[in-house]
């Protein structure tokens, strides 16, 4: 091969090469240099440290997805992910100019919570924008008469525009909207107004300037059940991923990672427990954001399954906070919701540590996890070296049985078989919670364990498991039941005195409650 051969099949090569960046998202993604941090803490810098890092899984879901949108297979898309992700850096910043190199005359909105936050997006696009490496893959670059950094176009005919979701987008209309973190914080979030406003925004002003066929991305943490996906998504949605049927009657495609997983169908395809990016975050780093938070915020901003601040049975407010257990209590008892069943490992099973005092019951550790059977065996032996319990409830039915009968037969640990009789969860939870309302269940303020115990507990019926809930309202059935001192009566006051027997209907009517009163909520 001669030297003008040479040089002519490289030629081919590099076209090549260029050709597939111009075409596929993630090679894109993978050749441009993708704006970092700002190189200084002016709010209008204009210059931008570059991002290096090489997209992760979960970044190559969102580029797959974008992929259809510039393809024109999808138009309405949502993605929720938490802080940090980099979500924004690959739907918004390096999409926008991405498709604008690709489809000329067209016009892109992206919108934000805010008028800076959305300018910061429209710098880092244009600095992408005026790249050579830019300029030579699609052939334009910016247009010297429309340039700034909310609204400016390129030579192929191709604008961007770019402001606060509230601020009133005027003028062009669109072929794509983009609307990246459209709520600013939790005092926003909690503001039914705020919400009103930025729907109202969408609706009103947003939507109005899509041209017919235009396409639609949703970028956010999900802050609040009734934020702007929220009042899209049906409302039957459950944190899935996949399509859906919006209340606007659309179908809309979600992917929805929670930075701890949860689910068995992640997108990601992780096992349950595993958290999302520890090639950038640490298990250390994401556990102690999980102490941090609280239950609301990890819930909504991390697990992207807000809720309402106050639960529907059990209210926040009723327990009582400890931040040291007492050193002695009058008795100890595990309290066992097992979930194996043989040969398949099925839902969690829990185990909760309760210590008793005359001021009440504390809640003293959690033990929460997906185990086979002989798992679930040496868990329950260490357990009960490290706490000596007085008693081990374990409900009598389904899988406890097995564990029952060969606790029993093999130890003599001091295992009580609960039957949990013919009344729903739902009623059970009912039972007890006038223990819970007079203040009678201590939780510490801090624990590992504590933001998931409160999510179930603050959360039910609304939550997708419910094993520490009837863990709970199996021991607190079961101790005031037991209890020669302790109880509540119908009026809902501390007295002293016995109450009747865990498996008779008057239990119900002791402690407050109904049993055939499900409070709305079957």
């Amino acid at each position: 091969m001669g030297a003008a051969d040479q040089v002519e099949l490289l030629r081919l090569l590099e076209e090549q090469r260029r050709r597939q960046t111009r075409d596929n998202f993630g090679e894109y993604c993978r050749h441009i240099e993708l704006p970092g941090a700002p190189l200084n803490d002016l709010e209008d810098c204009e210059e931008f440290y570059p991002d290096n890092v090489t997209p992760a899984k979960h970044h190559d879901l969102v580029i797959d997805a974008l992929q259809k949108v510039g393809d024109g297979d999808l138009k309405r898309v949502m993605f929720f992910m938490p802080p940090g992700s980099a979500k924004s850096t690959y739907g918004n910043v390096a999409f926008s100019t991405w498709y604008m190199g690709n489809h000329p005359r067209e016009n892109v909105i992206t919108t934000s919570y805010g008028t800076t936050l959305a300018r910061k997006f429209g710098r880092k696009s244009r600095q992408i924008a005026r790249s050579k490496l830019y300029q030579d893959l699609f052939n334009t670059e910016i247009a010297r008469d429309n340039q700034s950094a909310e609204d400016w176009s390129l030579t192929n005919g191709a604008t961007y525009m770019a402001g606060g979701i509230l601020s009133g987008i005027t003028g062009n209309r669109a072929h794509g909207l983009l609307i990246d973190d459209p709520v600013k914080g939790r005092e926003d979030a909690d503001s039914a107004t705020i919400r009103d406003k930025v729907w109202d925004a969408y609706t009103s002003d947003l939507r109005t300037r899509l041209v017919p066929g235009g396409w639609v991305v949703i970028i956010q943490t999900r802050w609040h059940e009734d934020d702007l996906s929220g009042r899209i998504l049906p409302a039957d949605y459950d944190g899935q991923s996949g399509w859906v049927t919006g209340k606007d009657g659309e179908p809309w495609y979600v992917i929805s990672l929670q930075a701890q997983c949860e689910r068995e169908d992640d997108p990601l395809g992780r096992d349950i427990g595993e958290w999302l990016w520890t090639d950038w975050f640490t298990p250390a780093h994401w556990a102690q954001e999980k102490r941090t938070q609280g239950e609301r915020n990890w819930s909504s901003l991390f697990q992207q399954r807000p809720k309402p601040a106050q639960g529907g049975l059990i209210k926040r407010r009723w327990p009582q906070r400890y931040k040291t257990p007492p050193v002695a209590f009058s008795r100890i008892a595990l309290s066992l919701d097992t979930a194996y069943k043989p040969e398949q490992i099925n839902d969690p099973s829990v185990c909760g540590v309760w210590g008793e005092l005359r001021s009440g019951w504390y809640l003293l550790h959690v033990w929460r996890d997906r185990v086979e059977y002989p798992e679930l065996k040496r868990t329950l032996a260490n357990l009960t070296d490290s706490w000596k319990p007085d008693a081990i409830l374990i409900e009598d039915k389904a899988s406890g049985q097995s564990l029952i009968q060969e606790l029993k037969a093999t130890t003599r640990l001091p295992v009580i078989a609960i039957d949990p009789g013919s009344q729903d969860k739902t009623v059970r939870l009912i039972a007890v919670s006038p223990l819970i309302e007079a203040g009678r269940v201590w939780l510490p303020e801090r624990a590992d364990w504590l933001v998931d115990y409160e999510s179930e507990l603050f959360g039910y019926p609304l939550v997708t498991n419910d094993d520490q809930v009837d863990m709970t309202s199996q021991f607190l059935k079961w101790a005031h039941s037991n209890s020669g001192e302790i109880f509540v009566d119908a009026g809902g006051d501390i007295r002293a005195g016995y109450a009747q027997d865990a498996e008779d209907d008057d239990f119900y009517d002791d402690i407050g409650g109904d049993s055939s009163d499900t409070g709305g909520f079957l």
